[in-house]
């Protein structure tokens, strides 16, 4: 039996929707963190799968030895699945682990932001991730980065096609755009979806012993059949090509039972409101919709993933806390406290912040960010910090409700 290890750490809603399919799937993974990593967890496992999020993030919280660690792995025979930012963290960049020689195109080069169903053109129909796959083969992405291949070392398995029916650039349906030229210079961005006709989408090479296979496109992607047949293909792929793994499963920390205290279980009551209530916000003040039941499609300049991800989040504590457990865990309770502070206060200001820049940008250039409004300035950079990657309270939240998630999640879930 394959024995998978989920990285999970700086992946947020990423890893919680990999998990959630993979466990759906009937697929058993144990989660890791980078001090697992770092400790030798990997000796254990024959898989390690690597969900979304920003590199740098992964690096930062890996650190040399925990990347060193992943180069090992993979040198003596470990496989790696990366799926979008988990791919883009192999690579050959300054963020990467340089598995594979191969790079991401710059941005000034790529198209930043699009989204949705993509038809995949596959290379060759013969390869086993494509069996019981059939036209159309329509994929979800999900902001992804591109392959550079260029002097890399490896073979592509599928290339994007046509856009679907619910693809998107930044928040432009693809099917209503006629002059993409008159928008690119709206929002000073690439947004033709004509220039990624041909790109590879997914990719395999081999570093060492081991092999990789890394899609940007989303195979996890929740009710993706084709997806998610997808991913079961590239398990079963894999499976001769991995190294013998020391026997057992290494003790990561993980409690098998507990029960929320009467406190804990209104604390997680009061995030869900909270959440629920946030995205009503937003839905009358027209910021966003629900593209579908775990993403929003929100109004450029809006930071609608990382809305989306805090309300996964807490659903999912909030549907765990309901769930009924075995036994008292006091650490659960206490992280579960410490998340609802944090959360009660940083949906009020995210509230605030979101009618300020309604006010003051109503120009709709709402992801400028301009002189004349130092209020708005000041207010993001508290909150999200002045970066692309997730900063600010709003990164403090998201690591205590991932604390509280995984201590809860591996109890085992009931998804």
């Amino acid at each position: 039996m394959l024995k998978i290890a989920l990285y999970r750490d700086e992946s947020y809603l990423w890893g919680l929707i990999l998990l959630r399919t993979l466990r759906k799937l009937g697929v058993k993974v144990h989660s890791l963190t980078s001090g697992h990593i770092r400790e030798g967890a990997l000796e254990y496992f024959d898989l390690l799968v690597v969900p979304g999020g920003w590199a740098s993030d992964k690096t930062a919280t890996l650190g040399q030895d925990g990347k060193e660690a992943i180069r090992d792995f993979v040198a003596g025979g470990g496989s790696y699945l990366g799926i979008c930012g988990g791919a883009g963290f192999a690579l050959n960049t300054p963020d990467g682990l340089g598995l594979l020689d191969i790079k991401r195109v710059p941005t000034k080069r790529r198209i930043p932001s699009f989204s949705g169903e993509i038809n995949l053109v596959p290379d060759s129909l013969a390869h086993p991730f494509w069996k019981g796959i059939r036209s159309p083969r329509l994929f979800h992405v999900w902001w992804p980065g591109q392959f550079d291949l260029d002097g890399g070392d490896s073979r592509i398995i599928a290339r994007y096609g046509r856009p679907g029916r619910d693809f998107a650039l930044a928040d432009l349906p693809a099917s209503d755009v006629e002059n993409w030229h008159k928008w690119e210079g709206k929002y000073g961005i690439n947004l033709n979806p004509a220039s990624l006709e041909g790109e590879p989408a997914i990719i395999e090479g081999h570093s060492g012993d081991g092999r990789l296979f890394l899609s940007y496109p989303h195979l996890e992607t929740p009710g993706s059949r084709k997806g998610n047949l997808a991913l079961l293909n590239v398990i079963e792929y894999l499976k001769p090509f991995t190294r013998k793994s020391r026997n057992g499963l290494p003790d990561t920390g993980y409690k098998k039972g507990y029960k929320i205290s009467a406190e804990g279980a209104e604390a997680a009551r009061e995030m869900m409101a909270a959440a629920s209530d946030f995205i009503a916000f937003g839905e009358r003040n027209f910021l966003w919709y629900w593209r579908n039941e775990w993403v929003l499609q929100w109004r450029r300049g809006v930071r609608g993933v990382e809305y989306s991800a805090l309300y996964e989040m807490v659903s999912e504590i909030w549907g765990l806390v309901k769930a009924g457990n075995t036994s008292h865990d006091p650490e659960i309770n206490r992280k579960i406290m410490d998340a609802r502070g944090g959360a009660l206060k940083f949906f009020a200001e995210a509230k605030a912040l979101l009618m300020l820049e309604r006010y003051t940008l109503i120009d709709g250039a709402m992801s400028a960010i301009r002189s004349d409004v130092p209020e708005v300035n000041s207010m993001r950079e508290r909150l999200f910090s002045s970066s692309m990657r997730w900063g600010g309270e709003f990164k403090k939240l998201l690591k205590d409700l991932d604390e509280a998630l995984y201590g809860m999640a591996e109890a085992p879930p009931k998804f």
